[in-house]
C-alpha cells in the first residue's frame, strides 16, 4: 500500500513540474511577442478565471457568466487598446470596473443568492487585479510582471518548505487547516530576500543601487508578500465556503488557474498603486 502511495505521489510532482515547466515555455513564447503578446496571454488566462470563479457559485453557468466575459475583458481589451491608439486616463477603466461592480451587486441583490456579495466582486477581484498586471507592465517592463511572480512563488514555496519543516501552531485552520505560522513567516522572508536580489540585479546593471533604494524595495518585497498569503487564503476561503478543492482541473497536477493566480490578484493591485505614486514623484523608485 505504502509503495502505490508513493508512486501516485512521485507522480503528481512529476505532473506539476511537468506542467510548470510548460506553462513558463507558453509565457516565454508569448512575451516574445512583446506589448501584444503579453496581453493577449493575460486575457486569455483572464476569461479561464472567470470562468471558474462563476463555476465556484453556479455549477450551471448562465447570463452572468456571459456578462462578466464580456463585459470585464471588454474593459480589459479597451485599457490594451488605449495604450496604442487613444493615451485616456487610466483611472478611466477603474471607474468602469467599479460601475461593473455596483451592477453586478443589484442584479445580484434582486436575485436573493446567499453569496450575492461575493458572486458581485468578480470585476474587482479579477479585473482590477488583471489590469493592474497590464499597468505594470506598461508602466514599467517585462520585468515589473517577472518580480511580482518571483514574489508570490518565492512566498509560496517558502512557506510549504519551511513551515513543513518546522510545522508549529496553525494559521488559520477554518480556512486552510495545513498553513503555519512558521511557513506564513518563512514565506514572507523567501519572499524578501529573492525579491530584493532580483531588484539588486536591475539596480546594479542601472548603476542606482543604493541603499535608500534596496531599503525601499526590501520593505516593497515584505508587503508583496503579505498580500501573497492574504490572496491565497482569500481563494481558499471561496473555496471552502462552496466545499470545493480546486477551482478547477484545467492545468494537470495544479488545479484551476484561480489556484495558480489567486496570489498575483492580490499582489499586482498593491504593486500597481506603488508604481503610479512612483510615476507622480511620491516615491524615489
Amino acid at each position: 500500500m505504502e509503495k502505490f502511495k508513493n508512486f501516485f505521489t512521485k507522480t503528481n510532482k512529476r505532473l506539476r513540474i511537468t506542467t510548470a515547466v510548460i506553462m513558463l515555455g507558453i509565457a516565454y513564447l508569448f512575451s516574445m511577442f512583446g506589448f501584444i503578446g503579453i496581453c493577449s496571454l493575460v486575457l486569455l488566462i483572464s476569461s479561464l478565471m472567470i470562468y471558474e470563479f462563476n463555476k465556484l457559485f453556479n455549477p450551471k453557468l448562465g447570463f452572468k457568466f456571459i456578462w462578466d466575459e464580456i463585459s470585464i475583458l471588454g474593459v480589459l481589451i479597451l485599457f490594451c487598446l488605449n495604450r496604442i491608439f487613444f493615451h485616456a486616463p487610466n483611472y478611466y477603466f477603474s471607474f468602469a470596473l467599479v460601475g461593473l461592480f455596483c451592477s453586478s451587486m443589484l442584479a445580484n441583490i434582486a436575485s436573493d443568492k446567499k453569496h450575492w456579495v461575493l458572486e458581485s466582486i468578480t470585476p474587482i477581484y479579477i479585473g482590477f487585479g488583471v489590469m493592474s498586471i497590464l499597468y505594470a507592465y506598461l508602466y514599467s517592463s517585462i520585468m515589473a510582471i517577472i518580480y511580482m511572480f518571483i514574489i508570490t512563488i518565492s512566498t509560496d514555496t517558502g512557506a510549504f518548505f519551511i513551515g513543513s519543516a518546522l510545522g508549529g501552531p496553525k494559521l488559520w485552520v477554518r480556512i486552510s487547516p495545513k498553513k503555519t505560522w512558521s511557513g506564513a513567516i518563512g514565506g514572507v522572508l523567501c519572499a524578501f530576500a529573492f525579491g530584493t536580489t532580483f531588484i539588486l540585479n536591475l539596480l546594479w546593471n542601472d548603476n542606482t543601487a543604493d541603499f535608500t533604494n534596496l531599503s525601499i524595495w526590501g520593505a516593497i518585497s515584505l508587503m508583496l508578500s503579505f498580500c501573497s498569503q492574504c490572496g491565497d487564503l482569500f481563494e481558499s476561503w471561496l473555496k471552502r465556503i462552496n466545499g470545493i478543492k480546486d477551482s478547477s482541473n484545467l492545468i494537470p497536477g495544479h488545479g484551476g488557474f484561480l489556484d495558480r493566480f489567486d496570489s498575483i490578484l492580490f499582489v499586482a493591485p498593491i504593486f500597481a498603486l506603488i508604481l503610479a505614486f512612483a510615476k507622480v514623484g511620491f516615491l524615489g523608485l
